[in-house]
């Protein structure tokens, strides 16, 4: 193979992996101050993303506002796909009339990444835990 063809094969991998690659989960500081922004305990929750006895196991439903915008939905959908947003409801959370309530759950591969992704986003101002009575 001839050089030109080696740095086309080689531009086009790194833009196969850059496509599939999302933000990294925050560190540090900016860890921190994410995880203060939730509102329930992470360390309850297992691997898997279920809390509980053995024998009565369950995610964390979980909600959150942020601003009642499309590209602020493309956004946390890009962090979380089955993120469900409701334009209109407030939640226990008490979004406002220019807020979308968020809702999330645990049982998903790397819950805990993706909440604090979510976490680490500035307009997202707290993250608690959803009771769905």
């Amino acid at each position: 193979m001839n050089r030109s063809c080696l740095k086309i094969i080689r531009l086009l991998l790194v833009a196969a992996v850059a496509a599939g690659c999302q933000t990294a989960p925050p560190t540090g500081p900016a860890q921190r101050q994410a995880e203060a922004k939730i509102q329930f305990r992470l360390a309850d929750i297992r691997p898997d993303g279920l809390r509980g006895p053995p024998d009565g196991l369950v995610s964390v439903a979980y909600e959150f506002c942020v601003p009642a915008n499309d590209r602020v939905y493309q956004e946390v959908r890009r962090i979380d796909p089955g993120i469900q947003i409701c334009p209109g409801s407030t939640g226990r959370i008490g979004c406002t009339k220019v807020q979308t309530l968020c809702l999330g759950n645990t049982h998903q591969p790397h819950w805990r990444e993706v909440l604090l992704r979510l976490a680490s986003l500035p307009y997202v101002t707290e993250i608690r835990e959803c009771f769905f009575e």
